[in-house]
């Protein structure tokens, strides 16, 4: 008896999509994925950047390091 639920669950949700409620979602779900991506970025390129600098600032400690040192 449930063998046939997953199935009639995927018809019925094909079915959906392909109505005007759906595919008005689909294109919600697509401008939000967009945004998300977008944010994502954003806060990667941020994160490299901040990367960037804590590398920097950690060479220039071992190069201090270094010569208060040797």
């Amino acid at each position: 008896m449930k063998r046939w639920i997953v199935p009639a669950v995927a018809v019925g949700a094909v079915i959906f999509l392909m109505t005007r409620p759906g595919r008005e979602l689909q294109e919600e779900i697509s401008d939000n994925f967009g945004d998300w991506m977008d944010t994502v970025l954003r806060s990667s390129t941020h994160l490299q950047h901040t990367l960037a600098q804590v590398q920097r600032a950690l060479e220039r400690c071992n190069r201090s390091l270094e010569q208060a040192a040797g």
